[in-house]
C-alpha cells in the first residue's frame, strides 16, 4: 500500500492546518489507561479514521498522540504523518535498564540505537539508527531542570518481551547498551527515511542486570520515582511538541 498525501488528507478527515508539527509515540502494553492520562492535558481529541491515532491541540498546536506497542505499529504513524509534513517524531514509554547505573525512574534518552526489531529494513535500516541531536540536547535539558536522572548513550530495540533470557541481557550489558525497549530503533529509522527528526525519552522500569522485571514489586518510594518520570516525561514531550514546525 502506498498512499500519496491527497489520499491521506481524505482518508484521515484532516484538513491542512490541523498537520501536527509533532507526534507523540508511546510504547506501552495499557493502552486504554496511557490514553486516558495522555489525552486528558488536549484540547479538542479526536480519534482520526486509522485507529489509536489520536489528534488533539496543545497550546493551540495540533499534536499526534498515538499508544503504539511494538516497532510494526509505531513506524505507521510516522510514515503517515511525514509524509503531510510532520517534521518531529518523539518517543516515549518505559524501558529495561541494562546497565548498572540506570536505576527505575531514571530517564535514557538513546543516542545509537542496535536495531533487533524486523520493521527498519523496510525504511532502510540496517544494524543502528540514530537521535536527533539537537532534539536530544533539549530534551536532556528540559529533563534535568525537572530534576531527573538521565543518562544518554547506545541502545537496543526488540522484537520479543519475553525472550530476554538472563545470557542474553548479559551479553547487551557487555555490548555497553543501556538498556532495552520494541519501539525506538524503528521510530529513528522510519523518521531518517522520511527526514524527519526522532528521539527518545524513556522511563527505567526493569532492572535487567539483577533479573528484576515489570512483574515484580518495587518499594513504594521506588514506584514514586517510577510514576514520576511516566508524567514528567510527556510533559517534556509536549513542550518539545510545540517547538517543531510543520516542513513545507
Amino acid at each position: 500500500m502506498k498512499l500519496n498525501a491527497a489520499e491521506l488528507f481524505k482518508t484521515l478527515q484532516l484538513e491542512q492546518y490541523e498537520v501536527p508539527a509533532a507526534l507523540i509515540l508511546e510504547g506501552s502494553w495499557w493502552q486504554q489507561q496511557r490514553n486516558k492520562l495522555r489525552l486528558a492535558k488536549l484540547e479538542r481529541v479526536r480519534e482520526l479514521p486509522f485507529p489509536e491515532m489520536y489528534l488533539g491541540f496543545y497550546q493551540d498546536r495540533p499534536v499526534l498522540y498515538s499508544c503504539v506497542y511494538g516497532a510494526a505499529r509505531a513506524v505507521e504513524p510516522v510514515h503517515v504523518f511525514a509524509s503531510l509534513g510532520s517534521s518531529l517524531a518523539i518517543q516515549v514509554g518505559s524501558c529495561g535498564a541494562i546497565q548498572t547505573q540506570v536505576h527505575t525512574g531514571d530517564v535514557v534518552l538513546p543516542t545509537l540505537v542496535r536495531i533487533g526489531e524486523g520493521a527498519s529494513q523496510y525504511y532502510g535500516g540496517d544494524d543502528w539508527a540514530s537521535v536527533s541531536t539537537p532534539w536530544l540536547e533539549c530534551a536532556k535539558k528540559k529533563l534535568k531542570a525537572r530534576g531527573l536522572i538521565t543518562h544518554t548513550g547506545q541502545f537496543i530495540t526488540t522484537s520479543a518481551l519475553f525472550a530476554q533470557p538472563p545470557e542474553l541481557v548479559a551479553g547487551w550489558q557487555h555490548e555497553g547498551h543501556l538498556g532495552v525497549d520494541m519501539e525506538t530503533s524503528a521510530v529513528f529509522t522510519a523518521a531518517r527515511a522520511f527526514e524527519m527528526d526522532a528521539v527518545s525519552m524513556l522511563f527505567a522500569w526493569d532492572e535487567l542486570f539483577r533479573n528484576h522485571s515489570f512483574l515484580d514489586p518495587n518499594p513504594s518510594e521506588i514506584e514514586e520515582r517510577r510514576e514520576r518520570a511516566n508524567l514528567e516525561i510527556f510533559e517534556v514531550a509536549l513542550e518539545l511538541a510545540i517547538q517543531a514546525e510543520v516542513k513545507p
